[in-house]
């Protein structure tokens, strides 16, 4: 764990990502969200296409980080041909320290 901008959290693909929110004077870029359909994905995987979102609007931070897995609905396992029955997500809100 580390700290950036007095919170705590981690770095991954030149973005910190906190659960906490950021105490230095940030722009607002926006809120993340993404689903990850398979079972055997990962956190990894989150924070990757989390990471790309942000970096794409010319954030560097996201706060108020949320994750996890959660169970597909079963007309979304009907419907759609999902495999899996979860899937992971992730959400945040993108913001730019400079």
């Amino acid at each position: 764990m580390e700290e950036f901008s007095g919170a705590r959290g981690n770095w991954h693909k030149g973005v910190f990502f906190t659960e906490g929110a950021v105490q230095a004077h940030s722009v607002p870029n926006g809120r993340i969200l993404v689903q990850i359909s398979r079972q055997n994905s990962n956190l990894t995987e989150v924070k990757n296409e989390m990471s790309h979102q942000a970096a794409a609007r010319g954030a560097n931070v996201i706060q108020n980080f949320e994750y996890g897995q959660k169970a597909h609905k079963w007309w979304e396992l009907v419907f759609s041909f999902k495999w899996d029955t979860e899937g992971w997500h992730g959400a945040g809100d993108a913001v730019t320290i400079k």
